[in-house]
């Protein structure tokens, strides 16, 4: 789904055109190149530009230089901001909330926002384009469709806007939300950063302004256990009561409950245990062992690991299959090239399973869904295993005339390089890999860096570069498959 496409049509282009600016920070563009990148007319894209310098004040935009483009870089805090602006100036996000979401009818939504019939058609055909890629109809000015998908799609859409600022939606169901995420933080002892709340009220919203328009969750994810009903008795109850606003929704809010708590539970804000419908999630269970087993097959993972690595495992997949939530920052591949050579074989293998394994398959992933799912995996990993289980450590000997002190002080500061695998030695011995000092060791016949003074941003980075290029050469020596 193009999200910019529930801007307006001129706030649409103006966005690509900034976009377009960012990707070319620091590097020379003319307004001629600027034409055929947007597709634009030298007339629209001459407005644009000035528009985003009224818009943007800090972007410094000029063509005065021989056509020649300049503008200070354009940072991600300056898109969002102008996404947001957009957004909320936008008739046809306004639609897509107020009527599509909360249900106002036709005649209300024009009635308050002063349009004609015909602008008010156009506005609702616009949006349904949009809509019909994630193959949702509409009836009747409802959102039809999978209930869980439905929810994913308003989640991203929304989270692409106004994430990390206050929802658009109307002030009783603004307060509806808090009151429930109040008592779900209250209750629980929930201990949750900023972000986590954001990601939770909106959730929250969007449950509570379904289940009011009766649109439920025909499916039972999953049962609490026992232990979890003692504990929890009270609260889940309370729960299941704030979720119901009418009596006769009372038999089917349980599945809502259940519903909810497992995105606490996948989300890691709650550490719950849950016994997950089998008929619905053994593929997802045993995909999560799957890749556990792969790892181990190829990684010395010990016992307590295992279990760890799975739980999170299962959380990841079980999120994906549920809550296919899109939008996310970590969609971009650049970074698979960092990974592929600090952690060959672990890339490896993660971006086998991601492209064969058949359930997988099965869902139909986006690229932005695979590489999610591919940071999601690397950084469990990551998180859990010790770097030296992961590969042979890349031996350093580190020796200064400067004494000991100094000597134990780069040493110290390499522990910032942990993630590259390095081991420190006592001894210089034939296993030394690069030899750290001042001055040259004259019989080491392996890499050597000297550093006459303490190193500078410069230094450690070519250290870094050195250490990746041995880890290359170690891979090319001990591949996985």
């Amino acid at each position: 789904m193009e999200y910019l496409d529930f801007l307006e049509d001129e706030d649409h282009d103006r966005l690509k055109v900034l976009m377009t600016l960012q990707s070319y920070n620091d590097q020379y563009l003319t307004q001629k190149r600027l034409i055929e990148l947007t597709g634009l007319s030298k007339f629209l894209l001459e407005k644009y530009l000035k528009e985003l310098n009224q818009d943007c004040p800090e972007l410094g935009l000029s063509d005065e230089l021989y056509d020649e483009l300049t503008y200070h870089p354009i940072s991600n805090d300056t898109i969002q901001k102008t996404q947001h602006i957009y957004a909320q100036r936008s008739l046809k996000f306004r639609f897509f909330i107020e009527v599509l979401i909360e249900e106002k009818t036709l005649n209300k939504f024009q009635e308050e926002q002063h349009i004609a019939k015909t602008t008010l058609y156009q506005i609702r055909t616009k949006v349904l384009n949009c809509l019909k890629q994630e193959k949702i109809v509409i009836k009747k000015n409802k959102m039809i469709g999978p209930e869980m998908h439905v929810r994913s799609i308003i989640f991203d859409i929304i989270s692409y806007f106004y994430f990390g600022e206050r929802y658009p939606f109307s002030t009783e169901s603004r307060s509806d939300a808090k009151q429930l995420l109040n008592l779900l933080i209250s209750y629980f002892s929930l201990d949750l950063t900023f972000f986590q709340k954001q990601k939770l009220s909106l959730f929250i919203h969007i449950i509570q302004l379904r289940i009011k328009n009766r649109h439920i969750i025909n499916e039972n994810l999953c049962a609490v256990s026992e232990t979890t009903q003692q504990m929890y008795h009270r609260q889940l109850r309370t729960i299941e009561q704030a979720l119901a606003p009418a009596a006769d929704l009372t038999s089917e809010v349980f599945k809502e409950s259940h519903y909810l708590l497992t995105f606490l539970f996948v989300s890691e804000m709650l550490e719950l245990d849950l016994q997950f419908n089998k008929e619905l999630f053994s593929q997802t269970q045993s995909t999560a062992q799957e890749l556990l087993t792969s790892l181990t097959l190829h990684f010395p993972v010990k016992e307590l690991q295992k279990k760890e690595l799975y739980d999170s495992f299962l959380k990841k997949l079980l999120c994906l299959s549920i809550f296919r939530q899109s939008y996310t920052t970590f969609v971009d591949t650049a970074a698979y090239r960092y990974f592929a050579e600090v952690y060959s074989s672990l890339h490896r293998l993660i971006l086998r399973f991601i492209r064969k394994e058949h359930f997988l398959s099965s869902l139909e992933l986006s690229k932005n869904d695979q590489a999610k799912l591919y940071y999601d995996i690397m950084f469990t990993v990551l998180s859990v295993l010790e770097p030296v289980q992961l590969g042979k450590p890349i031996n350093i000997y580190i020796d200064f005339s400067h004494g000991a002190a100094y000597t134990e002080y780069i040493c110290q500061s390499l522990q910032r390089f942990r993630d590259l695998n390095i081991a420190v030695q006592t001894r210089f011995n034939n296993d030394t890999q690069i030899v750290l000092s001042d001055y040259r060791l004259r019989k080491a016949t392996c890499q050597q860096i000297v550093w006459k003074q303490p190193p500078t941003p410069s230094d450690w980075a070519k250290f870094a570069d050195i250490v990746i290029e041995l880890r290359e050469k170690e891979n090319e020596k001990n591949t996985l498959f």
